[in-house]
C-alpha cells in the first residue's frame, strides 16, 4: 500500500476522538465493541487486550449517558455484542440499557470492586476467550497513573496480553494461566516490593522489566519490546503523554 503520510484522528472531544479511531481501525465494521468510561483511564487501558481479542474498538462513554455519536458508530460498525468495563459508578445502568436496546446480541459487564478488580476480570475474560491459545504472558503496570499501560495497549491488543494493574507496593493478581510477566516502567511506577512478589510467584527467569527514565522513554522501550517479540508496524501512533 502507498504511504499515507500524516493522518489526524480527532474529534471535538475524547468521545468523538474514540469514534474517529474506530472508523480508522474498523472501516468495514466489527461484531463487538468494548465500552469504558471516558471520565477516568484505568478501565479503558485495562480493556485493550479484550478489544484486541474480540477484534473490535474500544469506545468511551459518559458515565450517565451513551453519547449519540458513540451509538451512531456502533450502528455503523454493525456490532451485535458489547462488553462494558467497570461498575455502575463508571458506566451507569442507563448506558447498559441503551446498549441492550441497540444491540441484538449480548451485553456483558466486567466489573470488580475497583480498578484492580476490573482489570482482573478483564484478564480472566481475555484468557477464556483465547480458548487455549493464550501464550501465558501478562503486563504489569501501576494502577496509579496511565502512561505505561497506555504505551503497552497496542501490544496488549495485538497479542491478547492482559494488562494487570498493581497497587503501590502491592501484589498484582496473576491468573493461574500466567507463566511470565513484563513489568512496565521504572521502580517509581511499579515498586521493588511488587517486582519481588511477582518474581517469587513466577520465577526470576520469567519476569522482565521494561522501563525508561520517563514515560516517553518507557513507551519507546515498550514499542521496541513489541518488535523484538515479533510485532511489525505499518506506521506509528502519536498521542499526548499528558492526559
Amino acid at each position: 500500500a502507498p504511504a499515507r503520510g500524516l493522518i489526524e484522528v480527532a474529534g471535538v472531544d475524547r468521545y468523538a476522538t474514540a469514534v474517529e479511531a474506530s472508523k480508522e481501525a474498523y472501516p468495514n465494521g466489527a461484531s463487538a465493541v468494548v465500552i469504558a468510561t471516558g471520565a477516568n483511564w484505568p478501565d479503558a487501558l485495562g480493556g485493550s487486550a479484550l478489544a484486541g481479542i474480540v477484534e473490535g474498538p474500544l469506545l468511551l462513554t459518559r458515565p450517565a449517558a451513551l453519547p449519540a455519536e458513540v451509538l451512531g458508530e456502533i450502528g455503523r460498525l454493525g456490532a451485535t455484542d458489547a462488553y462494558i468495563l467497570g461498575g455502575t459508578g463508571a458506566v451507569s445502568e442507563a448506558v447498559e440499557s441503551a446498549l441492550g436496546s441497540a444491540l441484538s446480541g449480548d451485553v456483558k459487564r466486567l466489573a470488580g470492586a475497583n480498578r484492580y478488580g476490573t482489570a482482573n476480570e478483564v484478564a480472566d475474560e481475555v484468557i477464556r476467550l483465547a480458548c487455549g491459545a493464550y501464550a501465558g504472558t501478562a503486563f504489569v503496570a501501576t494502577g496509579a497513573n496511565f502512561p505505561d499501560a497506555l504505551g503497552a495497549s497496542p501490544l496488549a491488543a495485538s497479542s491478547g496480553t492482559p494488562i494487570l494493574l498493581a497497587p503501590l507496593d502491592g501484589v498484582p493478581y496473576l491468573p493461574e494461566q500466567v507463566s511470565s510477566a513484563v513489568i512496565l516502567g521504572g521502580t517509581g511506577a511499579v515498586t521493588g516490593p511488587t517486582e519481588v512478589a511477582v518474581r517469587r510467584e513466577l520465577g526470576d527467569a520469567a519476569v522482565e522489566r521494561v522501563g525508561g527514565v520517563d514515560r516517553y522513554d518507557t513507551a519507546a522501550r515498550i514499542a521496541d519490546h513489541g518488535v523484538a517479540n515479533g510485532m511489525h508496524w505499518d506506521g506509528v501512533g502519536i498521542a499526548t503523554g499528558m492526559a
